[in-house]
């Protein structure tokens, strides 16, 4: 059943032991990387692989460009994370000697993300470090290596990393639960579920929901997972949630749908950045849509554009328009510089070339 992934999870194993063994011998660690505004798979894909790079005795941790969502803390992962932009004299380190707590970094693992300018402040250093190895199923990715591993038809990066763990423990002789963690695997599946969104969208295959089981087994909740993911809120989220679904605007014969968040109204409804995750899905779930979009402001002043799209429009490539990638039926990017409504009044205008 699982034939299709064998030659590329076997390729990523054998690449992790093999920087997994210089990192021991130099005294070096490992860094996985992940893209910014974070989400169930890059963060659990992430958690996965620093569990194994532990499990067999070298240093890891993954470099976190901003702190973890809310609805994530259930997780109990921190002692995963590294983050450049508040530990302040870690980063100040590693910039000026290429060390973190006294050890150099030999190598860099980016889950669900392969390009070094979507990483946020953790860019610069994926960047700079030579030996890279990249587990992603993102369609927008073009670039292809021996270290890559790119799988657009493949559910999450999250599975991708599951089989690359069944890979290492075949290899070096362990049982699997020696090499995911029990919170590590319930990260995992927390990224799967994300991903297929609670196993309801069409990237869903026999093998995801077998490797769900599994997790499952290894100490992964799924009752926990996609309630914290999915229906837990807030009074202040819901809140905002209402108003983001009340001035949801429909053009072209209601086939797309658009809202519009400023942050102004986050700050108003006292709602954290995620306070209107489940709404793009939402909309693109109202009967005659195709097309979803949100736009939502963060704090930076940056524009965070979330896409969905039913069964023909392909967000991937609408996204690299604006800067953004992601998959076909579901991609994101992020605008600089840009007034809020005016980008609205532009993406309204570019959907019609395509819807």
């Amino acid at each position: 059943m699982r034939e299709r992934y064998k030659e590329g999870s076997a390729r990523s194993a054998g690449n992790i032991l093999s920087v997994i063994e210089k990192a021991r011998a130099a005294n070096e660690m490992i860094l996985i990387f992940l893209h910014r505004s974070v989400d169930g798979d890059c963060v659990g894909s992430a958690s996965g692989i620093c569990s194994m790079i532990r499990s067999l005795g070298a240093d890891a941790y993954v470099a976190m460009p901003e702190a973890l969502p809310e609805n994530m803390k259930f997780l109990e992962i921190d002692d995963f994370f590294f983050h450049p932009a508040a530990e302040s004299d870690l980063s100040d380190e590693y910039s000026s000697s290429g060390t973190i707590a006294g050890k150099k970094v030999g190598a860099a693992i980016a889950a669900d993300i392969s390009e070094p300018s979507r990483m946020g402040i953790c860019g610069v250093i994926f960047d700079s470090i030579e030996n890279r190895i990249v587990i992603d199923h993102h369609a927008s990715v073009t670039a292809r290596s021996d270290n890559m591993w790119i799988d657009p038809d493949a559910s999450s990066a999250s599975e991708m990393v599951f089989y690359v763990a069944e890979q290492i423990a075949a290899m070096t002789g362990k049982e699997i639960k020696d090499i995911l963690a029990p919170n590590a695997a319930k990260a995992v599946l927390a990224g799967i579920v994300t991903d297929t969104g609670r196993f309801t969208f069409k990237n869903t295959r026999p093998e995801t929901l077998e490797t769900a089981g599994l997790l499952i087994e290894l100490g992964g909740d799924i009752s926990e997972v996609c309630y914290n993911l999915f229906d837990r809120k807030t009074k202040q989220k819901f809140l905002l949630s209402a108003k983001a679904r009340s001035e949801v605007r429909f053009y072209y014969g209601d086939k797309f749908a658009l809202t519009v968040v400023p942050y102004s109204q986050f700050v108003e409804y006292n709602a954290g950045p995620d306070g209107v995750d489940d709404v793009v899905s939402a909309m693109r779930d109202i009967d005659g849509v195709e097309l979803a979009i949100v736009l939502r402001g963060l704090e930076s002043g940056e524009i965070r554009g979330n896409i969905r799209s039913q069964d023909y429009f392909d967000c991937s490539k609408f996204a690299e328009g604006f800067g953004g990638g992601g998959h076909v039926r579901a991609a994101g990017f992020t605008a600089r510089n840009a007034d809020i409504f005016a980008l609205a009044e532009e993406i309204v205008a570019k959907v019609s070339e395509s819807i």
